[in-house]
């Protein structure tokens, strides 16, 4: 594998309240509803929405499902300096390692108003099969490399709302909160529906 380059970044909080949106509550209500599918593990994945002066993100060590409004943050910016990025944030936690991945979608994507990312050991394990569209290269969860591979890939296919990261997990993208978190528990019954086939 090419050596990669990491893209850690620095938070600086520019205000220490929780951020306050309706659609928080409906964000950790999909976080309950993947840890009862087995969907997702303690603080594995990351879900996000867009805001009009950004997007909500779950925190680095959120557990997704258990959401509260104080184990997520609004990411108001993203400033990219000399040594490492710089996330300006509303909130009390660290944002997701995965948030300038979460960004590249947003700016390349305007129609995109939530992204969901969970480690889904059930997809994951019939993606080959399924066929769906993924990133076939492993790539560090918090590298450059992998931002630009998904920045790519949804780019070359802009009606690409799920895909897999190789190893990383699934993405699955929305025009609302709903959607992305429909599409996601869609797929997985999708996977599961193919498993018990295969056992049969």
């Amino acid at each position: 594998m090419p050596e990669t380059t990491r893209v850690s970044f620095s938070s600086v909080f520019l205000d220490r309240d929780s951020p306050n949106d309706a659609r928080i509550d409906e964000l950790a209500q999909w976080g309950k509803r993947f840890h009862e599918l087995g969907m997702v593990q303690g603080a594995e994945g990351d879900l996000s929405f867009r805001t009009k002066l950004g997007f909500i993100i779950t925190g680095s060590e959120a557990t997704i499902g258990n959401l509260t409004r104080d184990t997520i943050v609004e990411t108001r910016g993203v400033v990219f300096g000399l040594n490492r990025p710089s996330v300006y944030v509303k909130g009390q936690v660290t944002p997701s390692v995965e948030t300038l991945l979460h960004s590249g979608i947003y700016e390349v994507l305007p129609e995109v108003s939530a992204i969901f990312h969970l480690h889904d050991s059930t997809v994951l394990k019939a993606a080959d099969k399924l066929g769906f569209p993924s990133i076939d290269m492993e790539q560090p969860i918090d590298s450059q490399e992998l931002v630009q591979e998904v920045v790519r890939l949804v780019k070359l296919d802009k009606s690409a709302r799920y895909f897999v990261l190789k190893n990383r997990g699934v993405v699955a993208l929305g025009t609302t909160v709903a959607e992305a978190g429909k599409l996601m528990e869609e797929m997985h019954a999708k996977a599961m529906g193919d498993g018990k086939r295969r056992s049969k």
